[in-house]
């Protein structure tokens, strides 16, 4: 049975609530970094419910406000940014919402349909489509600035950019593993049980079955959360995923994701088999940015498929020029905190880049990576009743990589400006 949950979905006016007032006045300070910081978004610690209230964060000296966003013991705002050892102060604000006025980011259910819709300053960003009628569930599309789509359709939808008809399990932005298997008693003796394809879509692979989802609208960001099985071909349970994306309101320019996949092996131990197919992050570009005007950056500089696939690497790029709309791209930002950082990428021209950290044995085949990886091997096991957590940032942006300032953004991402309570 599929459940929804809609969390702060419908803008209608309540009193302010005890929580949200007391919020009101409260002080924050943000202290600069090294570089100049742009549409960071900032988390603080706060035990309460804005409920319907809209909260704001005012900076001093200026009158700009930025929006925040309250849940699960947070408060996150996203001010527009910070120069090196820039010290500035915030103050919070708190109204009632005004009955007709929304959130800033909307997501919400597309009728009986099992899509969710995210809708920033009412414009379509991108949906979560999580029907068992596919094979996983995805993202799609990844909307750009002016509404322009730099994710692949096909096969979800049959439009003139849907030309390039190659590897159907290949669905805009998801997550998926190649090989993944269930160590159990039967065969934990030769430890050698046999694999099930969860990144491909053929005969005898296996499903991500979605369970529950739940979503909600919010003015610093919106979410969705959701819970999946991954199951082989006879719907036998493999391992529960849980996911979380993060949809903030930044620029049409640079638009952010966060993304937090988490494994919990709750039906034995867990082998995810060294294989370079798969991401847990992974995305298609349209065929427009790929073959020809593929322009894939590492953060090590390296440019090309040549260089850049297999290699590890803190954050990978993937853009290029679409006509009539000028440079698009999206960037893949690697978490320190995850597993092997930095990842490495399986990323070709044709349109493909996903983070695995787990085929090395195919990614030491080129000899820059000698040296650089940490093992010949990329095998890993969750042990029964343990997990593995995930998580990454996508940067949607506008220009090259230099223009667009990749490498400064992963820096927002790995060492955000420092903000603290001041009252």
């Amino acid at each position: 049975m599929r459940v929804y949950t809609v969390a702060l979905g419908v803008a209608l006016a309540f009193a302010t609530t005890t929580q949200a007032a007391d919020l009101a006045g409260k002080v924050i300070k943000v202290t600069g970094g090294a570089h100049i910081s742009r549409d960071v978004p900032l988390t603080l610690p706060f035990e309460g419910d804005a409920g319907d209230s809209v909260v704001d964060v005012l900076q001093s000296g200026t009158g700009k406000t930025f929006p925040a966003t309250v849940r699960n013991g947070e408060f996150t705002f996203v001010p527009e940014g910070a120069m090196p050892g820039d010290t500035l102060t915030y103050q919070v604000e708190v109204e009632d919402r005004v009955p007709g006025v929304g959130f800033k980011v909307t997501v919400t259910p597309r009728g009986n349909e099992p899509i969710i819709d995210v809708l920033i300053d009412d414009e379509h960003f991108t949906s979560y489509y999580h029907s068992n009628d596919w094979k996983k569930p995805f993202l799609y599309p990844i909307n750009s600035e002016d509404g322009v789509g730099i994710t692949r359709s096909y096969p979800i939808e049959q439009t003139d950019q849907a030309k390039k008809e190659d590897h159907p399990h290949h669905k805009s932005l998801w997550t998926a593993y190649g090989e993944v298997s269930l160590v159990n008693k039967a065969n934990e003796a030769d430890n050698s049980p046999s694999p099930v394809d969860c990144w491909a879509e053929g005969e005898n692979s296996g499903f991500q079955v979605s369970g529950e989802v739940t979503s909600g609208s919010g003015d610093a960001y919106g979410w969705i959360a959701a819970n999946n099985t991954w199951v082989d071909k006879d719907k036998r349970p493999l391992i529960d995923e849980s996911r979380e994306y993060r949809f903030y309101a930044t620029s049409p320019k640079g638009r952010l994701i966060d993304v937090m996949v988490t494994f919990t092996a709750k039906y034995g131990d867990v082998k995810f088999t060294d294989t370079k197919e798969g991401g847990i992050v992974a995305v298609r570009m349209r065929p427009e940015l790929s073959g020809a005007n593929a322009h894939i950056t590492n953060a090590l500089g390296d440019k090309g498929e040549e260089t850049c696939w297999g290699k590890p690497s803190p954050w990978c790029d993937y853009s290029g020029e679409l006509p009539g709309h000028g440079w698009r791209g999206l960037t893949v930002f690697d978490n320190p905190a995850n597993l092997r950082y930095p990842s490495s990428w399986h990323v070709r021209n044709y349109g493909l880049m996903g983070a695995n950290a787990f085929g090395y044995s195919y990614f030491l085949e080129k000899e820059y990576n000698k040296g650089l990886l940490p093992a010949e091997n990329g095998d890993l096991i969750i042990k029964e009743g343990a997990t593995q957590v995930f998580k990454y940032r996508v940067y949607v942006h506008s220009g090259d990589v230099e223009k667009a300032k990749v490498a400064d953004r992963y820096t927002d991402y790995i060492t955000p400006p420092k903000v603290s309570w001041e009252n």
